[in-house]
């Protein structure tokens, strides 16, 4: 019966490429929800400045239309500040994607070390086996 020796630390790197997989999977999740959130601010900036521009052509007092200008400021800080997470969660991603590239080859390895002890244990076999029925075919011819 073929019992690979390093089965033990086999799984322990089939694990960790699954939690690696996992990992890019988050990343990737919250990558786009941020990408998401960049769209919705800049169409929330959008409309801002479009009712500014209508405000400016009525008549409104001078701290009405300060407020309202300090409020697009506001927003163009924190679009840029979302941009500034984009960035730092696409860095996060393709570090995720590293070490699940790195896993994934440590379990190849060992993947392809199983599967050739496994051909060198049949080869094995099959030579056992061949003496035994040649052994057996001459036992049975000295009969």
């Amino acid at each position: 019966m073929f019992k690979f020796r390093l089965a033990n630390i086999l799984r322990l790197r089939d694990y960790k490429e699954k939690f690696c997989l996992e990992e890019v999977g988050r990343c990737a999740f919250h990558l786009n929800q941020a990408v998401r959130r960049k769209k919705e601010m800049k169409n929330k900036i959008a409309l801002l400045e479009q009712d500014f521009a209508c405000i400016l052509k009525g008549l409104i007092s001078p701290e009405e239309a300060s407020l309202y200008r300090n409020y697009l400021t506001y927003q163009h800080k924190l679009l840029e500040l979302q941009e500034e997470a984009i960035i730092e969660k696409k860095q996060a991603l393709e570090a995720a994607q590293q070490k699940l590239l790195h896993a994934m080859k440590e379990r190849k390895v060992l993947d392809k070390l199983k599967d050739k002890q496994y051909i060198r244990y049949e080869g094995e076999q099959q030579k056992t086996e061949q003496l035994f029925q040649d052994e057996l075919a001459v036992t049975t011819r000295r009969r």
